[in-house]
């Protein structure tokens, strides 16, 4: 059969769009890869971003704790608990908020990391070898002492710390660092407060 010269033409033209065609669906199919891929990529590191911190510093009971030990310094506070009661071991004269110490053991004995970096051989790097600034906890044989170290104003101001001797060192929002930094007089009642336990003593007796 013998084509004619229109039918040629129609047919390289039929070919010409099928190839368009072709080209088009092939075109489409890898943006949308792309898209999807775009997609997934976005997702996976916004949700990472956006996943709560797990890491704790330290995570204890704090209803155990029956010593707490405070230093920055040359100030330093020395606490112990009696029963239910808290004093001051450093001035038996200062009448404690028990309080106002259960409060702080909240912060203390449950402190979030931001960053974890372990297997850490140069402590001196972080300002923890000879650093002056440590809360002590303390129940029966367990202790454990929080060493903070220097501050990274490159990395949004947070603190780095260590737990007693351990090879690991994190760090932690300025914000939980000043919450636990106290003196005697976070602790110490207030008057009234000291007038009304001298008042109920004496009632008692």
């Amino acid at each position: 059969m013998v084509q004619t010269e229109k039918e040629i033409k129609e047919y390289e033209e039929m070919n010409k769009k099928k190839k368009r065609n072709l080209i088009f669906l092939i075109v489409l199919f890898l943006a949308l890869m792309a898209g999807y891929l775009g997609y997934g990529y976005y997702k996976e590191n916004h949700q990472t971003e956006e996943e709560p911190v797990t890491a704790k510093v330290l995570e204890i009971d704090s209803s155990k704790v029956t010593e707490i030990g405070i230093t920055q310094g040359e100030t330093s506070v020395n606490l112990k608990k009696e029963g239910d009661v808290w004093t001051s071991e450093d001035d038996d004269s200062i009448t404690i908020d028990s309080d106002k110490v259960e409060s702080f053991l909240t912060d203390a004995c449950e402190i979030p990391a931001d960053l974890v970096i372990p297997d850490v051989t140069d402590f001196d790097q972080y300002g923890l070898t000879d650093s002056e600034n440590t809360i002590s906890l303390q129940w029966d044989d367990d202790l454990y002492v929080i060493t903070i170290g220097d501050q990274n104003s490159n990395a949004g101001g947070f603190f780095y710390v260590r737990v007693n001797d351990e090879d690991t060192v994190y760090t932690i929002e300025s914000s939980v660092r000043y919450a636990l930094e106290k003196t005697m007089d976070d602790f110490a009642a207030s008057e009234a407060d000291s007038e009304t336990d001298t008042e109920t003593g004496s009632e008692t007796e």
